[in-house]
């Protein structure tokens, strides 16, 4: 990684306080508690040498697998968390990077809280992740993000890298729409998550790709309802962690006006 625009991760911290989530009042319970592959005893502060990420190829070239989470993380969520867990238990991905969006073209007048905060929550939410690393790329672009310059920025700071792009079923469809989808689609592999079971449909006029359906639980938790959570003065810490729960009522975010 250049100086630039290394990976981030979370700053260590002595410890994290992350619940079951609990959906749907007991009908889905995903266990948060880190295992053996998400061990917490030490926080990674740096992005490790390729030869220290993956395993060499043919021509003895070192494999790395990255995974990359991009969403506005309005605020992140452990919802947000048991997905990114539930990849690296099935993709084992060297590393599963979180970027927080800037800009989005698409979502031009969207209001999400300032970018700073975002970081600050993802931060503490992934905290002694040591698979789980925290990149603002994003965040600090002037105009609109495209998907397709940050697959360009990782795939020549990562020769030969796999490239993993997490997204969602409703992303997947409108992909067709995005800006410079080929590039999108020739430098990294498709992960899409598909809503509730349903089947994932491959939309007309997307170019030839590479594509892994990734089914997992549904966990009815998201962002709105943290925020409406906020408003209504509830104890959000069920659902976004003690450490966002403290950062969010310290900074009085998403508080009703």
């Amino acid at each position: 990684m250049g100086p630039r625009h290394a990976v981030r991760p979370a700053v260590g911290r002595a410890h994290g306080v992350h619940p079951d989530v609990d959906a749907a009042a007991g009908e889905l319970a995903l266990r948060l508690g880190a295992g053996a592959r998400h061990a917490r005893s030490t926080a990674l502060h740096r992005f490790p040498a390729p030869a220290r990420l993956g395993q060499r190829d043919a021509d003895g070239a070192v494999a790395v697998k990255l995974a990359l989470f991009g969403g506005s993380f309005d605020p992140p969520h452990l919802g947000h968390l048991a997905f990114a867990r539930f990849v690296l238990d099935a993709l084992a991905p060297d590393r599963l990077v979180w970027l927080p969006a800037g800009r989005q073209w698409q979502k031009p007048d969207q209001v999400m809280a300032p970018a700073v905060h975002r970081a600050a929550m993802v931060s503490r939410l992934i905290d002694a992740e040591v698979h789980f690393l925290l990149d603002e790329r994003e965040l600090h672009r002037r105009g609109p993000s495209f998907t397709a310059d940050t697959l360009r920025e990782f795939a020549a700071q990562n020769p030969g890298a796999e490239l993993m792009f997490l997204i969602g079923q409703d992303q997947y469809a409108r992909l067709p729409t995005w800006y410079q989808v080929e590039t999108v689609v020739s430098l990294a592999t498709l992960v899409v998550v598909p809503r509730g079971g349903e089947a994932v449909v491959t939309p007309a006029g997307l170019p030839p790709h590479r594509l892994r359906v990734l089914a997992m639980p549904d966990i009815p938790l998201s962002s709105t309802a943290v925020r409406d959570a906020v408003a209504r003065g509830e104890d959000i810490s069920p659902m976004v962690g003690a450490e966002v729960a403290s950062y969010i009522a310290s900074h009085h975010l998403y508080e009703k006006k």
